[in-house]
């Protein structure tokens, strides 16, 4: 029996041996080189992302990162948006906690210009994927709910708004009722929508009273 298995094996070319092994992540009639026959890794090799982080200049990894989002933006834009449906007109107000709990440094510079440097993304980003939608602003302070932006579709009101936020100091307490209540103002000429979006920004901690 051994000699007929060793004779067997003689008489199997190279190429029709490689056409009945099997890789992990390869298909079959593919060595196991870690490279797929489309061009592409195989399903085990990993993607070394780490080694493509750089220092800058000023030995921050800060535009990097940047980078990285742009072209993770870049990306998406390019994709199919057809799931966004840009053809839908959304209202939303954005709630912002300008309360002195956002003086505190626990987030760089400070919880307030970090909110300000994100609240400015966001405004970018929504009207990219709602081109047609309107957004309004609303802030927390001093117990009271102030306007930053009127409801508007042009996101360089908002962002402008929220540039000059940066010259004023955050003070007093919030008061998310109030917000609310200013926010179901601006929003009740919405007929056509059963709920109104809210996006609340805040690091205070407090009851909605009834």
């Amino acid at each position: 029996m051994a000699e007929s298995d060793d004779e067997y094996v003689q008489d199997i070319s190279d190429g029709d041996l490689d056409s009945h092994l099997v890789t992990r992540g390869a298909g079959a009639g593919t060595r196991s080189s870690g490279v797929n026959p489309r061009g592409g890794l195989g399903g085990w090799e990993v993607t070394r992302t780490w080694e493509n982080v750089v220092e800058g200049a000023d030995g921050t990894i800060n535009s990097t990162v940047e980078g990285l989002l742009e072209a993770g933006k870049r990306k998406r834009l390019l994709k199919d948006t057809t799931p966004l449906q840009r053809g839908i007109i959304r209202h939303l107000i954005l709630i912002m906690d300008l309360s002195s709990a956002m003086t505190e440094k626990d987030l760089r510079p400070t919880r307030y210009l970090l909110t300000l440097r994100y609240a400015q993304d966001f405004v970018h980003e929504f009207f990219e994927q709602n081109p047609i939608s309107q957004l309004g602003i609303i802030g927390m302070r001093d117990g009271l709910a102030v306007r930053v932006s009127d409801m508007s579709g042009n996101p360089n009101d908002h962002v402008g708004s929220l540039q000059a936020l940066r010259a004023e100091e955050p003070k007093g307490n919030p008061s998310l009722q109030n917000a609310l209540d200013m926010a179901r103002g601006a929003l009740l000429f919405v007929f056509y929508s059963p709920f109104h979006p809210l996006l609340l920004l805040s690091t205070a901690e407090e009851d909605v009273k009834d």
